[in-house]
């Protein structure tokens, strides 16, 4: 893959050489195993630490706070250090954490680990994110789907290892992560420059089009965690076996995986704001059909497939938008970690009102919300 460049304000030249993009691909499949793992946990956990189920749900809760303070950290960090020191230091976090899982006593520590967890997520989510989506290219939106594409393969790993070794060898596995974190700080060395920012002239609110985008992501992540979280136990409860239904919940984070790569083929004559509009709504019926126990595995993996481009090719489409000006894509990742933190606690408390049985259609509900977000977005930028 070619070295991809842009001017920061300053003239400076952000880099990313090839072993740049090797290690911003590696920490995407790390996320994505960390991320996609707290879903098939919850069982392991309620038993390990004497909880109920709906108390294991805090760990969503929990790391998604972690991550929007991680977001706004390095919102503020990456407009003032070169990117590979923001980097560096999210990349320490998640050694810190996964290895305080590793050794966690308690439930409240556990929680706390987790908590640390996010931190490093958050800051590596709008760190990397940025750095690619604001470099020169007339195909950034390509590239983030493609690098993107990583974390769906590590969200396919996370549950097929949690399923299988989760209740004996947890703590092994998060030690591994933790060396596997530290691992990737000498491959982020091939990052230089910083991002590039534009001087603003009408206060620090970027406008009502940034608006509706940023409440499209809050309700965008809180479908793909509601979905990797809940299929797993909505699938056991319509007949599945617990392995069974872990492997389906990593063939819905497969589904997001080859559909990020397969994202990377569409031509850019398509409007992002079509594929957008149409990935929602084509994951927010099949949610609906989800509602059939017997169509539900099938369901699960077409919403995967379909929801799959939504987050890289938004930012890409908002880059596009506001042409550089990281801030505004910045105000992307704290709302979506917003929604990893506030819809997911909605979706449980629908799912605890109304019976495990109607998850798919709570599920669907925030689907269609999505929808109309984006929807109102191309209306808003004329596309």
């Amino acid at each position: 893959m070619e070295v991809v460049t842009a001017e920061t304000h300053s003239g400076e030249r952000l880099v990313l050489n090839k072993m740049a993009l090797a290690a911003v691909a590696a920490c995407f499949l790390l996320m994505g195993v960390l991320a996609a793992s707290y879903g098939p946990l919850l069982e392991h956990l309620s038993r390990r630490f004497a909880i109920t189920l709906p108390v294991a749900g805090e760990v969503f809760s929990a790391h998604f706070a972690g991550a929007l303070v991680g977001v706004l950290a390095a919102m503020w960090a990456m407009e003032r250090v070169e990117g590979r020191l923001a980097v560096w230091v999210a990349l320490g976090c998640t050694a810190l954490g996964c290895a305080g899982v590793a050794l966690a006593p308690s439930w409240p520590a556990f929680l706390v680990a987790v908590f640390v967890i996010g931190l490093g997520f958050g800051a590596l989510d709008v760190g990397l994110n940025q750095l690619v989506a604001h470099s020169k290219g007339p195909r950034r939106s390509a590239v983030l789907n493609a690098l993107n594409g990583a974390f769906g393969f590590g969200a396919v790993a996370g549950p097929i290892l949690i399923s299988r070794f989760g209740a004996d060898h947890l703590s092994i596995l998060y030690a591994g992560t933790a060396v596997l974190a530290v691992a990737l700080v000498p491959a982020a060395a091939g990052i230089s420059g910083r991002l590039p920012v534009l001087a603003r002239t009408g206060g620090g609110w970027p406008g009502p089009l940034v608006g509706i985008f940023l409440a499209a992501y809050v309700f965008y992540v809180g479908l793909e965690i509601g979905v990797g979280g809940w299929m797993t136990s909505h699938l056991e409860s319509v007949g599945l076996l617990s392995l069974d239904a872990a492997s389906f919940t990593s063939g819905f984070w497969l589904a997001i995986a080859i559909g990020r790569v397969l994202a990377a083929l569409i031509p850019d004559r398509v409007a992002p704001s079509r594929i957008l509009i149409a990935t929602s709504a084509v994951a927010s019926i099949a949610l609906l059909v989800a509602l059939s126990g017997r169509a539900a595995p099938i369901a699960y993996i077409v919403t995967g497939f379909a929801i799959a481009p939504i987050f890289p090719t938004g930012i890409a489409w908002l880059a596009r938008l506001r042409p550089g000006d990281s801030r505004s894509t910045s105000w992307v990742f704290p709302a979506s970690m917003v929604g990893g933190v506030v819809i997911p606690a909605g979706i449980a408390f629908a799912i605890a009102s109304v019976g495990l049985s109607w998850a798919p259609a709570v599920l669907s509900l925030v689907g269609f919300a999505t929808l109309a977000a984006f929807w109102l977005a191309s209306i808003q930028a004329r596309e």
